[in-house]
């Protein structure tokens, strides 16, 4: 097994190991998943391994999904599988590979699971991780191996821990001690994009003094807890999520943090300053948190836009029209009888249920669209998400009648 892959499956077993739960934003409740490793169950046991790859670790004929993007809610995902479907099943033939069919379950588990990939960070590149920790001045204060200041504790007790976390909690809770050292000796406060606190992470122990210790892996970040810290530790009293909360920051409910948990870090340690700032004028103190608190916080902000309900049913109806929908189903006494009425479907309660079935009646879908040349229809963006709206709503309206 590949250092990649036991690097990801370390970070899995711990920090996926929770159960499904559901969680309070904006006064309503929203299903997170808590056990994305079952889905990774799912991903080998269907042979989906076969052909995509997890971080090099895999088949090479479609894509590595642990290096792409699926979107930052279950519909983007289940329209990502959809507009795959062909090019898949046509792979499945020539290979003589059974289409695999999905339960509710294992549709659940498996979204979850790519969802997921998304938190957990790639391993680093120690090289680069060199190049960042001189460019970010890191090395005039703080001593790793045989170079580095004295200012700052050594870094090589960082050894131990695979997951860059622990650095970006530390780097948080020491950030005001840290601004005003490097003010007094006139050192830009550094700003971190994508993966460079991995990358600054992965030569720190590459380089740091000491016999190899027993690598230690992050803990669960569970959304529950993180949804309570957010309370406690006053993030609403700046921020909102979805509207609830307040308006001084950003609304955090519309940022766009389905990213890895160091980006989500990065992103806090960049904006500290005027978090800091705005926090004295209103003469709050500045929150710290523990390396368990920090990995609960992040988990919750990724999964706030994970069962996305903002969508627009007008738009939806549009969406059904123009994908040729009506070709094969009836809604509200239009189009052909050929499939189901789908506004009519018990499957329009849940959204991985009717992902499920989409899948699974895939083939018969691309049969019969095939044979009358038609074009297979493809969701991009909210698109998907706004089509089950517009079939949800006129199910509620014919329920009322």
């Amino acid at each position: 097994m590949s250092q990649k892959f036991s690097y990801s499956v370390g970070i899995g077993v711990l920090l996926l190991s929770l159960l499904w739960t559901t969680l309070a934003v904006a006064g309503e409740i929203r299903y997170i998943p808590q056990n994305p490793l079952e889905g990774r169950r799912v991903f080998i046991n269907k042979g989906c391994i076969k052909c995509h790859a997890i971080w090099g670790e895999g088949g090479t004929i479609g894509p590595d999904l642990g290096k792409v993007g699926f979107g930052r809610n279950i519909f983007q995902l289940a329209g990502a599988l959809w507009n795959h479907s062909p090019r898949m099943v046509e792979k499945m033939l020539e290979r003589r590979l059974p289409r695999p069919t999905l339960s509710e379950q294992e549709m659940t588990d498996l979204i979850a699971f790519l969802s997921y990939l998304r938190y957990l960070d790639e391993p680093g590149d120690p090289q680069r991780g060199a190049q960042l920790f001189r460019e970010k001045r890191c090395i005039v204060c703080h001593r790793v191996g045989e170079e580095g200041g004295t200012i700052g504790p050594p870094l090589d007790q960082l050894k131990r821990f695979v997951s860059p976390l622990l650095l970006a909690q530390t780097m948080w809770n020491h950030g005001p001690q840290m601004v005003f050292t490097m003010r007094m000796m006139n050192i830009p406060r550094p700003q971190f994009q994508g993966k460079e606190m991995v990358d600054i992470l992965a030569y720190i122990r590459s380089v740091a003094r000491g016999t190899a210790p027993q690598p230690e892996y992050i803990q669960p970040g569970n959304p529950v807890e993180g949804q309570k810290l957010f309370h406690k530790k006053g993030c609403d009293v700046c921020h909102a999520i979805q509207g609830v909360g307040g308006t001084r920051g950003p609304d955090l409910g519309k940022k766009q943090l389905h990213k890895s948990v160091t980006e989500v870090a990065g992103i806090m340690w960049n904006h500290a300053p005027q978090m800091e700032a705005e926090m004295q004028v209103r003469g709050l103190s500045f929150p710290k948190f523990s390396q368990q608190e920090m990995a609960d916080l992040i988990s919750y902000l990724y999964f706030i836009g994970y069962y996305d309900e903002s969508a627009d049913p007008v738009h939806g109806r549009e969406v059904f029209v123009q994908k040729g929908c009506l070709n094969c189903h009836q809604v509200e006494g239009e189009g052909e009888a050929i499939g189901p009425d789908l506004s009519r479907s018990e499957l329009l309660t849940s959204p991985i249920a009717f992902t499920a079935a989409m899948w699974n009646h895939a083939s018969a879908m691309e049969q019969w669209i095939a044979e009358r040349n038609l074009s297979w229809p493809v969701f991009e963006g909210n698109e998907m998400a706004d089509l089950v709206r517009y079939l949800q709503t006129v199910q509620q309206k014919m329920s009322q009648q």
